[in-house]
């Protein structure tokens, strides 16, 4: 969260010192209720990661952060410094560690709320993870009909993964109808792609009434019985790969739509980049290229068991998509291709590899601290 806050305030990273400070004492109302969104998730995580001491140091974090991205943007070249933003942000993180400590107040994490959650599965966590790259996604359509559209694909593969889970799983274990996981999947479905209400209602309900319907139907296909459904993350992630492919395809080629030019190359970022619009489709190949990592994790996470093993599988496909995406990014007019966007992609496959057994290792001493006299691999 805390890479993504510099990405929107410090895109594209271009300083110098300036010829006139950019200096302004207040903000456009939007702006400023956009700054206090902008930190609650941050004050949020920190007081999850550190809950001692009262909330209003979370406050002063928040302001002493807020500054130094301020002062920075007093040598961006195409962005404003503004007193009232470290207000705004200052106020974000503390009700984001509010909103926590409101939380913490209904019961500590445990065996029951993983068992609610079905957090036991990894493939869940990819469920869960696929929330804000719907949600990036909505945001960085721009209202277009083929950006719209393409939406529908990750919801297609997490209805899919949520089909299969109800038909080797939830079923099984009698811990869910195949209706109820349907009603999962639209109102997940939802959550992610809530930013359309204003602008495209219809075409939110129907997204979410088809994927509902996806998952209803592909839940009650029949499922040879087994003593344990334990061993079907793996086939089922293979199935359902070639949706989520398609859509990675689609969000590298669509800008090529707007014009293509000769190849070009640059290291960091150009200034059109600073643009609300390109500054959120970054963000989207950010979010879609972690869920890569987390997949490419996941499809091995019986055979590795340490992240430490996993580097060098997670390095090796986040530098081929990178090089992949960049290539076919240089024909784009106006941006071309870019060393930093590059290196942001192939980062992200090794966080969201870092994701899965972070994920995993949590839940593994959420459920032992549950039943200390219980055995968990891990696996």
């Amino acid at each position: 969260m805390l890479a993504v806050t510099l990405i929107i305030t410090l895109m594209p990273f271009q300083f110098h010192w300036p010829r006139q400070w950019k200096l302004i004492a207040g903000g456009a109302a939007m702006d400023v209720a956009a700054n206090v969104l902008l930190f609650v998730p941050l004050g949020f995580l920190y007081r999850l990661a550190f809950a001692r001491g009262p909330a209003l140091r979370v406050f002063l974090i928040g302001a002493l952060v807020s500054a130094g991205i301020e002062g920075a943007q007093l040598f961006e070249i195409t962005r404003e410094a503004s007193l009232a933003d470290v207000g705004a942000n200052a106020l974000g993180a503390w009700l984001g560690a509010a909103a926590l400590d409101k939380v913490t107040r209904f019961g500590k994490p445990d065996g029951r709320l993983v068992g609610w959650l079905a957090l036991e599965l990894p493939l869940m966590g990819l469920i869960y993870l696929l929330v804000p790259l719907l949600w990036v996604s909505s945001l960085a359509s721009g209202g277009g009909a083929v950006r719209t559209a393409m939406m529908l694909l990750p919801g297609v593969f997490g209805a899919i993964l949520l089909g299969g889970m109800q038909r080797n799983y939830f079923g099984p274990a009698r811990a869910a109808a195949p209706r109820d996981t349907a009603a999962f999947a639209a109102i997940w479905f939802l959550a992610g792609a809530f930013p359309l209400l204003p602008r495209q209602p219809l075409h939110l309900i129907a997204g979410a009434a088809a994927v509902g319907a996806l998952c209803w139907w592909l839940g009650r296909l029949p499922v040879r019985e087994t003593a344990e459904n334990r061993r079907f993350e793996v086939p089922l992630l293979k199935d359902a790969a070639p949706i989520y492919a398609t859509y990675l395809v689609m969000i590298v080629a669509v800008p090529l739509r707007g014009g293509v030019g000769e190849w070009s190359f640059t290291p960091g970022f150009r200034e059109i980049a600073s643009d609300q619009v390109e500054i959120l489709r970054l963000l989207e190949l950010v979010a879609a290229f972690t869920l890569v990592g987390y997949m490419v994790a996941e499809f091995r996470g019986r055979a590795v068991a340490r992240y430490r093993e996993a580097v060098p599988r997670l390095l090796g496909w986040g530098v081929a998509v990178a090089l992949a995406t960049e290539a076919a990014r240089g024909y784009q007019l106006d941006q071309g291709a870019s060393a930093a966007r590059g290196m942001l992609i192939a980062g992200a496959a090794l966080y969201g590899g870092w994701l899965y057994y972070l994920q995993r290792a949590h839940v593994v001493r959420l459920l032992s601290a549950n039943r200390p006299d219980a055995q968990f691999s891990g696996r």
